[in-house]
Formats: structure tokens, sequence, C-alpha cells
């Protein structure tokens, strides 16, 4: 069986930070190994028959020239000098070296304000930080990427009346795939939706064949991240060897 992953990247990004620690928040190289590492994961489950990756297609913003004041301190800088702005120039290049993984980008996002990181709110509830010692790298650019649905929805079209896949998953926990997904149901291909531990509305099972999350749970993340480097760490060595 081919499958195809499709990637909704701005949620996957979000889900990571909300479910690993702050260490790998910002590491591009471990962003990008934690796409194909999870990825990879749908292709195996027990007592089913092995998959075989058609490709991976991740989609995102590319990064933004645009210039912003910062929220804080109100200097004027380019978004893509912002510690999120660097971030993410350096884990579309660690994509791109991935193998079969096609980085497919929308429209530049166009910043129209502020919010703040999950983990500095968590803080500000919590009372171990003060909204007078917020900094401006508390903050993430806040707007709404464009061109993504609409990359997606192609996608999956031409997936379909290629018929060059028998399963396709989603790694998202929006219902705009809805549609398209329905499109691609009725060609007898099979969807599965990944949401990353997130709770969907009920009205999206009408829209899936499979429900299924591989990245570990909040709890676990930390040994996952461990098994991953670990892994890393011998092949290193055997390239060495």
């Amino acid at each position: 069986m081919l499958t195809a992953i499709l990637i909704d990247g701005p949620f996957f990004i979000k889900r990571v930070r909300q479910i690993f620690p702050q260490s790998v928040h910002y590491d591009a190289k471990t962003m990008a190994d934690l796409v194909w590492r999870l990825s990879a994961a749908h292709l195996f489950e027990r007592n089913q028959p092995k998959r075989h990756l058609f490709r991976i297609f991740f989609y995102d913003s590319p990064g933004a020239e645009q210039k912003v004041t910062l929220p804080v301190s109100k200097a004027m800088i380019e978004i893509g000098k912002t510690k999120e702005g660097q971030f993410k120039n350096a884990f579309h290049r660690q994509l791109q070296r991935k193998r079969k993984l096609t980085l497919r980008l929308g429209e530049p996002l166009e910043v129209c304000g502020w919010r703040l990181r999950d983990d500095s709110q968590n803080d500000l509830l919590n009372k171990r930080l003060t909204i007078d010692e917020l900094e401006d790298s508390d903050f993430l650019p806040s707007g709404s990427p464009r061109g993504l649905e609409l990359r997606m929805g192609v996608d999956l079209a031409s997936l379909s009346y290629k018929r060059q896949v028998q399963q396709v998953v989603l790694v998202t926990g929006d219902g705009f795939f809805s549609a398209a997904s329905e499109l691609v149901r009725h060609e007898g291909i099979d969807i599965v939706l990944d949401p990353m531990w997130q709770n969907i509305p009920e009205e999206l099972f009408a829209h899936i064949d499979g429900l299924r999350s591989t990245c570990p749970p909040a709890e676990r993340a930390v040994e996952f991240l461990s098994r991953l480097n670990n892994e890393h760490a011998e092949h290193d060595d055997e390239v060495t060897v």
C-alpha cells in the first residue's frame, strides 16, 4: 500500500511546542527530524501490512521579510531577523535535505500582531512571570497563513485522480480539509487523520476512515527524544567507523 503524508506545518510546529520540552522549540534540526520520524511511524502499525511511503508533503509559509514593531521594546526589525523568523528559515533548509519530502510553501505570512508563546502564557498564569517581566522573545508573530489550504487541496485531488496512492495521512487538527477528503474517499482512498493528540470536533469523524497519532503524549516526550538522540548517535558512530 502506497501512503502519502500531508502535514499542516503551522499546526505541526504548534503541537510540537505544546508537547515537547522547550529545548526543541527552536531547534531546526530536531524539529525536522521529528517531521520525518513521526511521519515514518505511520508506515508501521501492529497487525497491519507494512505501508510504503509515496511522499511527505509539508505545507508552510515562507520566511517573511516584512518590517514590524516589536511588542515590548518597540524597536523596528525585519520579521526574518526575529527568533521565529530565523528558526523558520533554518527549519525549511533542514526539511529540504530530507529524502522523499516535498516542502510546499504558500504566501509569506502577513504579520498583523503578536501573541504570547504558550510557555510564556503558562508562566504568566502560574505567576512564575509578571507582565512587567515580559520581553520581545515571549511573543510570536500573529497572522493567518495564506495559500496552504489551496495547495493541500490541489495535491489531494491530484493524488486521487491519478490514483498514485491507496492511503493518505493528514496531520492537522482543523476541518478545512473535509471537502477535499470526501473527494479522496469517493475515489476509494483510505483517509487517516493524525491530530497529534489534539481533540477534534465530532463531525470530522464523518470525513475520515481512521484516527491515529504517532507522536508521544506529553508525559513520554522526553523519553521519546532521548531514544531519537541515541539513534542519531549510533548512526554517527557507524558513519565514523
